[in-house]
């Protein structure tokens, strides 16, 4: 039975990727969708909830982007990419393993470095990618303030 909180709930998923969707369409974000992702992982029902769940993903991010950086500089300086890659993707599966909800940043880097980028220079995708979970991080914020859990 779908109780008055759940469809709050959604209510409120569906306009933070309404939001997300518009920021994204208006900057004209190539990938523009993982703002969408990021306001139904991000959006809780309690603001703190969806403070935590954010800061997680937006950390996530920001370090597989850097770590992602690191790999496609040392690519443009003619090491192998894909050793670079491996190398990279060992500290950030411990981290993980040691704090699942930094796991991002290992979704990051496999993306930044082995999904083609449509957008530019190779280095634009980290710096889309933390822009987009921004997006989706700072709707799903507004959202959950401006429209808090109903009692």
């Amino acid at each position: 039975m779908l109780r008055s909180e759940y469809l709050w709930q959604a209510v409120r998923i569906l306009a933070a990727c309404a939001v997300s969707y518009g920021a994204s369409r208006l900057i004209g974000l190539q990938e523009g969708y993982w703002a969408l992702v990021t306001a139904v992982v991000v959006t809780q029902p309690a603001l703190d909830s969806t403070l935590a769940a954010g800061r997680d993903r937006v950390l996530g991010t920001v370090i597989g982007a850097l770590a992602g950086l690191a790999v496609l500089g040392g690519g443009e300086l003619g090491f192998s990419s894909l050793v670079l890659f491996w190398i990279a993707l060992l500290p950030l599966a411990i981290l993980t393993a040691i704090k699942p909800n930094l796991r991002l940043c290992c979704i990051t880097l496999v993306i930044v470095v082995l999904v083609p980028s449509t957008a530019g220079t190779r280095f634009v995708r980290p710096l889309q990618r933390v822009l987009e979970i921004l997006i989706g991080t700072l709707a799903s914020i507004a959202i959950t303030a401006a429209f808090p859990q109903q009692r």
